[in-house]
C-alpha cells in the first residue's frame, strides 16, 4: 500500500487539471436524457476528487465509504421523485471534494463549469418549443431545474470574467456569461432570469465608490425595473400562471410551517426528510389549492424545507452557515477582488428562497463543489495538478 500510495496520487494530480471536463460532458450526457450514465460519472468524479490527497487526509476516507454505499441511491434515475437523504449527502460530498483547493485549480474548475452551458443551450435550441414541456422535454426535467442551473452557469461564467487578464479569455468569459443568460431566458424561469442580475448587481455595487448623485440614480434606476418587472409577471397582460403558481406555493409553505408548528416536538426537532409534503401537505391535502396540470407538493423553498424536516434546529444551523458563507465571502472579496465567492453565495442565497437544490444531481454536485471555494487557499507546496500554463485548460483566464 505505501507503494501504491504516491504513485496514485501522482496520477490523479496529473489528471487534475482536466478531470473538471466532467461536468460538461454529464451535462451533455443529461441533456440527452442518459441521464443515469451522467449521474454515474459524477459519482466517480466524486470518487476521484475524494480520493485526492486521501494518503495525507485520512478523513476523506469515511466519506468515500459513504460515497461507495450510497452510490446506487444518488445514481439511480430519480425523475422527478426525492431521492432522500442521499441530495443533502451528494451536496456534502461535493464540497469535501473541493475543500482545501489553490485558487489556481480554482480557475481551472471554474471554466469547465462555466463550459457546462454550451451542451445545454445547445440542446435547448434544438428543442424549440418542447423546452419547457415536461412529458417530451428534452431532459426530461422542469423548468425550474433547468433554470437553476442556467442561473448558476451563469455566475460561473461572470466569475470567470472577474479574473480575466487577457482579450482571448474575456471574449471566452463573455460569451459564456451571455449563453448563461440565453438559456435561463430559453427556460422561462422568473427566478433564473432575475437572481443572477440581482447576484451580478450587488457584486457590482459593491465595487462603487459611491455618493449621493450615484445613489440617487440607481435607486430610480432599480425603482424602474422593479415595477417594469412586476407589471409584466403580475400586470392584466401578464400570464395567469404566475399568479397561481405563486398562490399555490404561499398555500403549500403556509401548510408547511402550521403542520410543523402544530406540536413542541415537530417545532425543535422537524418531522424527517419529505414527510411534510407526503402527509398533510400535498395537492389533495390542502382545500382551496388551486389544481394545475402538475400537482403542487413541494414548499419551494429551502429554509422552509429543512424547517419542516429538521425543526428550529435545522433551520438556525442553516441560517447560521449562511450569514458565516457571507461574511467569509464578503472579506474574502476585499482581499482578492477578482475572486468569485461573493456573487455566488449571493445567488445561492436568493435561490434558496424560492427553489431547492433537489433531485438534480448535476445542480447538487454544483453547488457544493463551488461552496468549497469558500475553503480556497492562495497556494501551496503540496497543491494538486499544479502544471505549467501551457498544460492547462483556458490557460490564458489566469490572471496576474
Amino acid at each position: 500500500m505505501n507503494t501504491i500510495q504516491p504513485l496514485l496520487q501522482r496520477g490523479l494530480n496529473a489528471l487534475d487539471p482536466w478531470l473538471d471536463a466532467i461536468f460538461p460532458v454529464a451535462t451533455a450526457l443529461i441533456c440527452a436524457k442518459q441521464r443515469v450514465a451522467g449521474y454515474s460519472l459524477l459519482v466517480i468524479y466524486l470518487f476521484l476528487r475524494l480520493l485526492q490527497r486521501s494518503d495525507k487526509e485520512p478523513w476523506r476516507w469515511i466519506l468515500i465509504s459513504l460515497l461507495v454505499v450510497n452510490a446506487g441511491l444518488i445514481i439511480e434515475d430519480r425523475d422527478f421523485k426525492p431521492g432522500g437523504p442521499s441530495d443533502y449527502l451528494a451536496i456534502a460530498l461535493s464540497f469535501a471534494a473541493g475543500f482545501q483547493r489553490t485558487r489556481s485549480q480554482w480557475r481551472r474548475s471554474l471554466a469547465w463549469m462555466a463550459l457546462s452551458v454550451i451542451p445545454l443551450l445547445a440542446m435547448s435550441v434544438a428543442a424549440g418549443d418542447k423546452l419547457i414541456q415536461i412529458n417530451s422535454s428534452f431532459t426530461g426535467f422542469n423548468i425550474n431545474r433547468l433554470g437553476f442551473l442556467a442561473g448558476l452557469l451563469s455566475i460561473f461564467s461572470y466569475g470567470l470574467l472577474l479574473q480575466s487578464t487577457t482579450p482571448p479569455s474575456r471574449i471566452l468569459a463573455s460569451a459564456l456569461l451571455i449563453a448563461g443568460g440565453t438559456e435561463a431566458v430559453l427556460t422561462q424561469s422568473r427566478a433564473a432570469i432575475a437572481v443572477p442580475l440581482i447576484a451580478i448587481a450587488i457584486d457590482q455595487a459593491a465595487r462603487i465608490q459611491w455618493n449621493a448623485k450615484k445613489a440617487a440614480a440607481a435607486i430610480g434606476a432599480c425603482a424602474f425595473i422593479a415595477i417594469a418587472t412586476l407589471n409584466s409577471w403580475y400586470g392584466e397582460t401578464a400570464d395567469y400562471r404566475n399568479r397561481v403558481g405563486d398562490d399555490n406555493r404561499i398555500t403549500t409553505i403556509r401548510c408547511w410551517i402550521s403542520n410543523t408548528t402544530e406540536s413542541p416536538k415537530k417545532l425543535i426537532l422537524g418531522q424527517g426528510y419529505g414527510k411534510a409534503a407526503r402527509a398533510k401537505c400535498g395537492p389533495d391535502e390542502i382545500s382551496g389549492l388551486v389544481k394545475r396540470d402538475k400537482p403542487l407538493s413541494h414548499a419551494h423553498n429551502l429554509y422552509i424545507q429543512l424547517f419542516a424536516e429538521t425543526g428550529m434546529v435545522g433551520l438556525a444551523l442553516a441560517v447560521g452557515l449562511t450569514l458565516q458563507a457571507f461574511q467569509k465571502a464578503w472579506s474574502t472579496s476585499l482581499r482578492s477582488p477578482g475572486f468569485t465567492e461573493r456573487p455566488l453565495i449571493t445567488y445561492l442565497f436568493l435561490m434558496a428562497m424560492v427553489a431547492t437544490w433537489h433531485t438534480m444531481l448535476i445542480n447538487q454536485v454544483l453547488v457544493g463543489y463551488s461552496l468549497a471555494l469558500l475553503s480556497a487557499k492562495a497556494s501551496g507546496p503540496d497543491a494538486e495538478g499544479e502544471t505549467t500554463p501551457a498544460t492547462q485548460p483556458n490557460a490564458d483566464a489566469t490572471p496576474n
